[in-house]
Formats: structure tokens, C-alpha cells, sequence
């Protein structure tokens, strides 16, 4: 069955996946250190459209 091939996101990955896929691939949260991961999220924050909670929200996907 193909639904069952269909992996689930959490809200917090599907927001990461329909605002930064907009302008380049999805990156990997944790193949970044903590720091250059929100770095990078708050500095493309204003172009992707996000809220200052949907900014916390993707930082958090980081888990290192």
C-alpha cells in the first residue's frame, strides 16, 4: 500500500518543508551545530514568510 510508504511529519517538519523548500532544498537540521542552525533560520526568516513562533519551531527541530 503506498500510504503506508508515506512517511508522517510533524508539524514542526512539514512548516520546515513548505516554507524552505520555497527557495532551496531541505536541509537537515542536525547536520548543523546548534548555533549555525538558528543562525541560519533567523537570517532567512523574513524572506520564507515565518512567524516569530514557526522561527522557534524549526530552531527546535535541531536536537544535537
Amino acid at each position: 500500500c503506498i500510504n503506508a510508504k508515506i512517511q508522517k511529519l510533524s508539524a514542526e517538519e512539514n512548516l520546515l518543508q513548505q516554507k524552505c523548500t520555497k527557495c532551496h532544498a531541505i536541509k537537515i537540521p542536525d547536520n548543523y551545530t546548534k548555533a549555525d542552525w538558528k543562525f541560519n533560520v533567523e537570517r532567512m526568516a523574513q524572506r520564507a514568510g515565518l512567524t516569530p513562533k514557526e522561527i522557534q519551531s524549526i530552531i527546535n527541530l535541531n536536537k544535537k
